[in-house]
C-alpha cells in the first residue's frame, strides 16, 4: 500500500478478490496513478468529488490536517481499449470499478477520518479502549459518500461481482496492513445492494450522521424565497437586514494565492473552537493545495475591508459542497455570520447560476441546516473487525439492529 503522497508501496499489482463464478482481478494503483487514467475519472460521478483525480492531486500534496497513513485506489479492470497498448496501463485502459482506501491512525484527530470517534463506546468499554482496539484503521471510499465507484452502464451482475471483489480486497489490504478494522464511514442508507455485501463479508452497520443536501436547482432565487414559510422569508430578511445596517460588505470570489492566508486563518479560527489540532500554517498550505487542483471559491463578510466570516465552496459538475468556514467571532460578534455567509449567500448564487443543481451540506447541525431548506440523506457507518480485541470493542457500541430502518 502507498503513502499519502502516492510513492513507495506495490503499485499496479494484482490483488485477488472472490465472486461468484470465479476471482476477479483487482489492480492496486497510486493516486498519481489512478489520477492519470480516464477511466478512473469516468467512474466518478457528480456525488464522487473527492474521489476525483482533482482531489487525488489534493491528498498527494500531503498537507491539511487529513493526511492518511498511507492511501491507494483499488480497481477493477474492463475489457481493454486496443489503443491501450500492450502494457494495458495507458490513459485510454477501461476500469469496471474502483474504491479509494487510507489508512489513518493516532496522527489524525479528526473525527470525519477517525473510526474510533465515529463510535458510541458501550458501557464497559471507555473511549481510550475504542482507540487503542481498532487504531490504525482502514478506511474506504472516503469520509464523504463512502461508496464502490462503477462504470456508468455496467450490467449488475458485472457491478455485483466488481463490488465484492474490492470489498474482499480492501479486508485483504487491511489485514496486510496491520489494521485491526476495515470500514466505510458513510453509506447510503438506500445503497442496499452495497450494504447487503458488507454485511455478507462481516461488516456490522452503525449509526452515522445524516448527509444534508439542498435542491437549488430553481429559476432563480427570487423563485426559491417566494416558495418559503412567511417565517423564514422574515428570517431571511431580517438576517440580510442586520449585514446591511452593520455595513457589511459580501463578495463570492475563487480561492486563490490572494485571499488564501486569510482564509485559513479564519478557518483557523473555527478550528481552535473545537480544540482541533491543526495549525494555522497547515490550514494555509491545504487551501492552497485546494485552489490549485479543484474550483474552489469562498464567500466572504467584511467590514472595513477586512473580512470577518467566509465559507468556503468546491465545484464539481451540477454540486457546490460546503467544505469549510471560519470566523473572527470578536469582529463579527451579534452579527448572524453562519446564517449569512454559510446559506443565505451560497443559496442565493447556486439558485442563479446556471447548471448548480444540488449544494451538498455534509453532516453535522442539523437543526440549523433542516430549518433552512436541506433534506437529510440518511446513512449507515460499516465496520468489520480482524483481531478479537477489535470484535470486543465493537460488541460493545450500539449497532444498527438488521432489518432495522436507520
Amino acid at each position: 500500500m502507498s503513502d499519502g503522497h502516492g510513492h513507495g508501496g506495490e503499485h499496479g499489482g494484482e490483488h485477488g478478490g472472490e465472486h461468484e463464478g470465479g476471482r476477479r482481478e483487482v489492480r492496486a494503483l497510486s493516486l498519481a496513478e489512478a489520477g492519470k487514467l480516464d477511466s478512473w475519472r469516468a467512474l466518478c460521478g457528480s456525488a464522487d468529488l473527492f474521489c476525483t483525480p482533482r482531489w487525488l492531486a489534493v491528498e498527494q500534496s500531503g498537507t491539511g490536517p487529513w493526511v492518511p497513513e498511507a492511501a491507494e485506489c483499488l480497481a477493477v479492470p474492463g475489457p481493454v481499449s486496443p489503443s491501450a497498448g500492450a502494457g494495458g496501463a495507458g490513459s485510454t485502459e477501461r476500469l469496471s470499478a474502483g474504491l479509494t482506501v487510507q489508512r489513518f491512525d493516532r496522527s489524525v484527530d479528526d473525527e470525519t477520518v477517525r473510526l474510533d470517534k465515529m463510535l458510541v463506546p458501550g458501557p464497559g468499554t471507555g473511549a481510550s479502549e475504542l482507540d487503542r482496539a481498532l487504531l490504525p484503521s482502514l478506511m474506504c471510499g472516503g469520509w464523504f459518500n463512502s461508496r464502490v465507484l462503477a462504470a456508468p452502464g455496467t450490467p449488475e451482475p458485472e457491478r455485483s461481482a466488481a463490488r465484492r471483489a474490492l470489498i474482499a480486497t480492501a479486508v485483504g489490504t487491511a489485514r496486510s496492513g496491520g489494521c485491526p478494522t476495515v470500514f466505510f464511514p458513510y453509506v447510503d442508507a438506500a445503497d442496499l445492494a452495497l450494504r447487503a455485501d458488507l454485511r455478507a463479508a462481516g461488516f456490522t452497520e452503525f449509526p452515522a450522521p445524516a448527509r444534508h443536501v439542498f435542491d437549488c436547482d430553481y429559476p432563480g432565487h427570487d423563485t426559491y424565497v417566494e416558495t418559503l414559510p412567511s417565517r423564514r422569508k422574515v428570517r431571511l430578511r431580517k438576517e440580510l437586514r442586520r449585514f446591511e445596517q452593520a455595513g457589511v460588505v459580501t463578495a463570492h470570489a475563487p480561492l486563490d494565492h490572494s485571499n488564501v492566508e486569510r482564509v485559513a486563518a479564519l478557518a483557523h479560527n473555527l478550528e481552535r473552537k473545537y480544540e482541533q489540532r491543526s495549525s494555522q500554517e497547515q490550514l494555509t498550505e491545504w487551501f492552497a493545495s485546494i485552489a490549485a487542483n479543484t474550483d474552489a471559491s469562498v464567500f466572504t463578510a467584511a467590514l472595513d475591508g477586512r473580512p470577518f466570516a467566509m465559507s468556503m465552496w468546491l465545484r464539481h459538475e451540477e454540486r457546490l459542497y460546503g467544505f469549510h468556514a471560519g470566523f473572527d467571532y470578536e469582529t463579527g460578534a451579534g452579527l448572524p455570520m453562519y446564517a449569512v455567509i454559510g446559506y443565505h449567500l451560497p443559496i442565493a448564487y447556486a439558485c442563479d447560476e446556471p447548471g448548480l443543481r444540488t449544494l451538498e451540506y455534509g453532516t453535522s447541525a442539523d437543526e440549523a441546516k433542516l430549518l433552512r431548506g436541506t433534506v437529510a440523506m440518511p446513512q449507515i457507518l460499516a465496520v468489520k473487525p480482524l483481531t478479537e480485541r477489535a470484535e470486543r470493542a465493537l460488541a460493545g457500541c450500539a449497532a444498527v439492529e438488521p432489518g432495522r430502518e436507520v
